[in-house]
């Protein structure tokens, strides 16, 4: 299946860059035959009505340096890249031949997602567990993973001095080339980034690179088993970095120029909310979302590495901030309304609430209500106000619709005038219900 075109273009819809074709050698094969003995995911359209209201709060960041309002501003290296459309195949003869062939002509293999030998010059085959790089400046290294359709690949690079220029870059096999997914530059002494393909077996490549001397560099490579779907059946507090998406417009989120993704580690439940609920975005063809801050790679609040926190919440993967759906049908970081100074951060001015897409946000928010394991989201009072008529309109399941209104569900907070913030609970389910963490003041 080959994937499609000018895809995951950042908030004001650049198109990726020109793709290198830099070399690989020696992969490690996988039989399609085992991807065809494994399971599927649950269905991205279905909304369960036993979600359970009542829940108390915790906040998302400040957000008031950042520049994701702008569309104009130039993403950085630490921000996911589209993947651009393969060249068309050649125009067919314009005479056909003068007698057919005695013999039918060779065909080409079907497309795969494994790539084959010789696909990028100069690879390593990575194995799981520690990889020792020999990285010079200006040097590439190439690290081939082949990874089954259940398997969420995890790229740990660690190096010395903290403040090396180095960059971390996968990309994916499209069954034609191999396509940049992501890269990062960003992070003192780690590089991090994942990958996840349901689809079928894919290979996958981690680039290394650096501009000056670096020493005791190690790329960690770690397959967890995930799988799709609104429920989490298992292991779901297990911290998993947010996978790159392989094509915004079926995965349905993509990610800006502030996006951190050493940031982006969250339980596996909520990974899986955030995937389920880009997935229905994109099958009723509504723009990519982006979530931006879950946790620390370690499960801390981002900002601890560097001494400069974003949060006061966001610990152990159970909280994510995601943008919000205007009436022009995209989704970047922006804000909806008039801000003013407020204590805590800012708020909307009354009245001044604009441009929002209240029923767009609802199928969102409502895919993740239905989980049943949403405790509180943070959001501008002035956009509560546009979003709980919108879900009276929407004929919910009955429980869901509830925690619309239920004033822990939506509630007011500053600093969320251009995104929502989610937080899933940290307790197993119950027969009761779910059982409510006590509130931590954002």
């Amino acid at each position: 299946m080959n994937v499609r075109g000018p895809l995951a273009r950042g908030v004001d819809g650049r198109a990726a860059p020109a793709l290198s074709s830099r070399a690989v050698d020696g992969p490690r094969r996988v039989t399609l035959a085992l991807a065809l003995t494994l399971g599927c995911g649950a269905d991205p359209d279905a909304l369960d009505p036993d979600a359970s209201p009542d829940a108390p709060a915790d906040f998302a960041p400040a957000d008031v340096t950042t520049d994701r309002a702008s569309p104009d501003v130039p993403a950085p290296l630490d921000v996911a890249r589209p993947m651009d459309v393969a060249p068309p195949p050649d125009a067919s003869p314009d005479v056909a031949p003068d007698a057919a062939p005695d013999v039918a002509p060779d065909r080409p293999p079907a497309p795969t997602g494994v790539a084959p030998p010789g696909a990028v010059a100069g690879e390593l085959t990575a194995r799981d567990g520690s990889n020792a790089v020999a990285l010079m400046p200006n040097v590439e290294r190439v690290f081939r993973v082949d990874a089954l359709p259940t398997e969420h690949v995890q790229f740990f690079l660690r190096f010395s001095p903290n403040g090396a220029a180095v960059i971390l870059q996968i990309d994916r096999w499209d069954e034609v080339r191999p396509v940049e997914l992501g890269r990062t530059d960003a992070g003192p002494g780690l590089r991090v980034l994942a990958a996840f393909d349901p689809s079928g077996p894919r290979t996958f490549w981690a680039r290394v690179r650096s501009t000056a001397a670096t020493s005791n560099v190690t790329l960690t490579v770690a397959r967890t088993p995930f799988a799709d779907g609104a429920r989490c059946p298992s292991d779901c507090d297990r911290l998993l970095q947010f996978p790159l998406a392989n094509d915004p417009m079926v995965d349905g989120y993509t990610s800006a120029a502030s996006t951190v993704f050493r940031y982006q580690f969250g339980r596996r439940d909520l990974l899986m909310h955030v995937r389920h609920a880009g997935q229905l975005m994109a099958r009723t063809a509504r723009a990519p979302f982006i979530p931006e801050d879950f946790s620390q790679w370690d499960g801390m609040t981002p900002g601890t590495d560097t001494g400069n926190l974003r949060h006061s919440s966001h610990q152990r993967g159970k909280d994510v901030d995601i943008s919000l759906y205007g009436t022009d049908g995209r989704a970047p970081w922006r804000s909806y309304c008039t801000a003013r100074p407020a204590d805590g951060g800012r708020e909307c001015t009354p009245g001044t609430a604009r441009g929002l897409d209240a029923a767009t946000n609802v199928r969102m928010f409502a895919d993740h209500f239905a989980t049943g394991r949403v405790t509180m989201c943070f959001l501008d009072r002035e956009l509560i106000a546009l979003v709980q008529p919108a879900a009276r309109a929407a004929m919910l399941p009955a429980a869901v619709a509830a925690q619309f209104g239920d004033g822990t569900h939506l509630q007011h907070w500053p600093n969320h005038d251009n995104h929502i913030h989610i937080r899933v609970s940290e307790k197993p389910t119950t027969g009761a219900g779910l059982v409510y963490e006590p509130f931590e003041p954002p």
